[in-house]
């Protein structure tokens, strides 16, 4: 079949972000493709802990507008996809070992009510430890201190980025799995992509190809004003349920992981860990340490009867969150995303650097924005 050349924009990935801003653009009537190596949501994408959140734990570091715009975000894709997005109960138990006393976690959680925004019916609350234990039985009451509850977003990662993807394909983007890009030539006039299934022109080439972005600016010689590190974090799965909710865990180190029981399956994922990779991202993969930090996390507040041991993992992902850092301070990392842009003569480069499956639909819109007149079509 002979493929289109020419198109409004040429979209590198199709994780979520990749998804998001394809759907933005086609709904506007342009013309768009996507150029995917592996399939839709094959990395990262289908790799994260499949929750739809603010991010409670980065009011700590005070990055409110992440928050706000994360939390505004939920909302919308509450309503735009209740079948695959949906509000669930969290609990975050505190021990007489947790790093954070009851009074920092109770502010935090109601700053974060206030920026869910005044109408949402969705408020954190104090509970009883015997009424935390009724969610939790396998959790030990000893040196149980306190319990919280509060509210976020619970989905399927693959199964939504699928979704967008479709949505992108019905408004008449092209997706192209499986294809490989030989070369990246761009000029004042045009971007040309040469693959192994033809050639594609463009005036605006949109780079959303995650934890890969620097490999991709690298092979391609692609300019760009900043950088990623590479973190990543392995989930664990186990036969059963551990817990009824979804608990928001912490170990005396402040770092924090979660258990997500998912009844429909009869098992239990938990998530997630934390390891800076320096090797190409083909060549990550978790090892046994890894899944017994994770295993040493949970039993620090599992019952003596329900400790869990190597052969208790059924399964494991792992995935790379890629942080985004500025060339000239490579040390000032931030979970935030940057859109960085790049003008020449008549065409655009935006590479998109970091983001999280919560905020594609913001990330989306501001890549849309951000081309200006530089796409025929606007809404």
């Amino acid at each position: 079949m002979k493929l289109q050349e020419n198109f409004d924009a040429i979209i590198i990935g199709a994780g979520i972000n990749g998804c998001g801003i394809a759907a933005e653009l086609s709904r506007a009537g342009n013309s768009v493709v996507i150029l995917e190596r592996g399939a839709i949501g094959s990395g990262t994408s289908s790799k994260s802990s499949r929750l739809i959140h603010g991010g409670l734990r980065y009011l700590e570091t005070a990055k409110i507008s992440l928050v706000r715009e994360a939390l505004r975000d939920r909302m919308e894709l509450l309503s735009l996809y209740p079948d695959l997005v949906q509000i669930k109960p969290f609990y975050l138990p505190l021990y007489q070992s947790s790093p954070r006393p009851p009074w920092m976690i109770g502010t935090g959680l109601k700053l974060y009510d206030l920026l869910s925004g005044k109408y949402s019916e969705y408020k954190s609350h104090r509970i009883s430890t015997d009424e935390f234990l009724d969610h939790a039985p396998s959790l030990s009451p000893e040196n149980l201190k306190a319990a919280f509850c509060y509210y976020d977003g619970k989905t399927d990662d693959l199964e939504l980025t699928r979704r967008v993807a479709a949505e992108a394909h019905q408004n008449g983007a092209i997706i192209h799995e499986h294809i490989k890009i030989r070369e990246i030539i761009s000029d004042q006039s045009s971007h040309l992509i040469k693959t192994n299934r033809g050639e594609f022109t463009s005036r605006v080439l949109i780079n959303s190809t995650g934890p890969w972005i620097d490999e991709v600016n690298q092979q391609f010689d692609l300019p760009t004003n900043y950088h990623i590190r590479k973190i990543s974090g392995i989930h664990i799965v186990i036969d059963g349920l551990l817990t009824n909710d979804l608990m928001f865990m912490q170990t005396a180190g402040k770092r924090i992981f979660f258990i997500i029981p998912e009844p429909e399956n009869d098992r239990t994922i938990i998530g997630t860990t934390e390891r800076e990779e320096s090797i190409a991202c083909d060549e990550v993969s978790y090892d046994d340490s890894d899944i017994q930090y994770l295993l040493d996390s949970i039993n620090d507040y599992l019952i003596p009867q329900r400790q869990l041991a190597v052969n208790d993992v059924k399964d494991v992902w792992i995935g790379i969150r890629p942080l985004i850092a500025k060339k000239n301070n490579p040390t000032d990392l931030s979970r935030e995303y940057a859109l960085d842009r790049h003008q020449s003569g008549s065409t655009t480069l935006i590479h998109v650097f970091g983001g999280k499956l919560t905020t594609f639909l913001s990330l989306a819109r501001k890549t849309y924005r951000l081309l200006g007149n530089r796409l025929p079509l606007r809404r």
